[in-house]
């Protein structure tokens, strides 16, 4: 089963770059599908703050990616790694998920469109099951199944 969790860590890791990337290179163009339409002009225009914000994200996402790497490797220790990445990767999505609900109730002050921030709750959902899952109804997949070597078992 640990081949299946480690073959997931680098799906999450290669479409968290892929995403991520998107979001550095091109934030303008990712965001003029959620930003919301000026009223007066009827046109959707980035503020370049709202792109220089979605670059930093885009930044973290890739900076939690960096973990994610390090934790498919098998080694004695890499439970507890894992655990904690996927602790701090499900505290994040939580409260990530609670801004874009709380959105969701008044869209209209946050300046992106209702479908989009719907999306964003949605799309983020499979990680955050993912993650939970991996660490609280089926513990066992974090582990590795590698046997410890001679010399890492204790010797009396």
């Amino acid at each position: 089963m640990t081949r299946v969790f480690q073959i997931g860590l680098a799906i999450e890791a290669f479409l968290n770059i892929v995403g991520a990337l998107t979001f550095v290179l091109y934030p303008e163009w990712c965001l003029s599908f959620a930003v919301a339409d000026d009223s007066t002009t009827g046109t959707v225009d980035v503020p370049p703050s709202s792109a220089v914000l979605w670059q930093i994200y885009g930044v973290l996402v890739l900076a939690l990616t960096v973990p994610i790497i390090q934790c498919i490797p098998n080694s004695e220790t890499v439970a507890e790694k894992r655990r904690i990445v996927f602790q701090t990767l499900i505290a994040g999505e939580v409260f990530i998920e609670a801004i874009l609900l709380w959105h969701i109730t008044q869209p209209k002050k946050s300046g992106f469109t209702l479908t989009a921030l719907v999306l964003s709750a949605v799309n983020l959902l499979p990680a955050l099951s993912w993650h939970t899952f991996a660490i609280y109804v089926k513990p066992d997949l974090i582990q590795s199944n590698d046997k410890p070597t001679k010399s890492a078992k204790k010797t009396l």
